[in-house]
């Protein structure tokens, strides 16, 4: 069964993807590299969400085991967002995600 993860990658980004778990490999199903912004110095962080197989066929990716350093659940905010972005139905994004009104 997949699960939503924030994955850290041995390459350094952060990918937000439905997860499956294999014996070599993880199964990323619609994944997106998630790209913080700050416009200037004192403005929020913003979190972008951009096509991690942006090139390729299909919305799953096969990563080796060992390029993942760790998987998390992500905070409901980015959670909903992602699904919101991913889902069939398309709904209105409320806006974007920022550090200030993340929860602590």
């Amino acid at each position: 069964m997949s699960e939503v993860k924030v994955i850290r990658m041995a390459t350094g980004e952060d990918v937000i993807a439905k997860v499956d778990r294999g014996a070599d490999y993880v199964t990323l199903e619609k994944p997106f590299v998630i790209i913080p912004q700050q416009s200037g110095p004192g403005q929020p962080v913003q979190l972008m969400m951009s096509l991690y197989n942006a090139f390729g066929k299909g919305d799953k990716v096969d990563v080796a085991n060992d390029k993942v350093v760790f998987m998390t659940d992500p905070k409901d905010e980015i959670k909903k967002s992602y699904e919101a972005n991913t889902s069939k139905i398309l709904t209105p994004n409320k806006g974007l995600i920022t550090e200030t009104n993340l929860p602590g």
